[in-house]
């Protein structure tokens, strides 16, 4: 599987990413839509991550990232976009991500698929 999609570099600390990945989200869903999209977060470093959002059919305009995820090992949990955090606090218990793919929804809801580090 490709992962095909505009990618950026977001800070961890104080976890101010879920503001700035939200404002990411906000940018590209305005032309989009939310629905129509995808998030990675992959290539944590320290204090910052890549994460790219990509259509979850054909390419986006201005793909810059083309990144090659495995076909197995993958999760998934459901829950509501406003828990975001206590759904990843729950996620991380278990050990660090090697990969995760977020999907929102417009009634409040998301999905995120996530494949740890072996």
């Amino acid at each position: 599987m490709v992962f095909n999609g505009i990618s950026r570099v977001f800070d961890l600390t104080d976890e101010q990413q879920y503001d700035t990945i939200g404002q990411f989200w906000d940018e590209i869903a305005s032309v989009y839509g939310l629905e129509n999209l995808q998030g990675l977060g992959y290539a944590w470093q320290g204090n910052t991550m890549f994460y790219a959002i990509g259509l979850k059919d054909g390419d986006i305009e201005g793909c810059n990232v083309h990144i090659h995820l495995p076909d197995d090992g993958w999760e998934t949990v459901k829950g509501q976009t406003d828990c975001l955090k206590a759904i990843y606090d729950k996620i991380y218990q278990n050990g660090r991500l090697q990969y995760e793919i977020e999907m929102f929804y417009e009634d409040g809801t998301c999905e995120i698929s996530y494949c740890r580090i072996k």
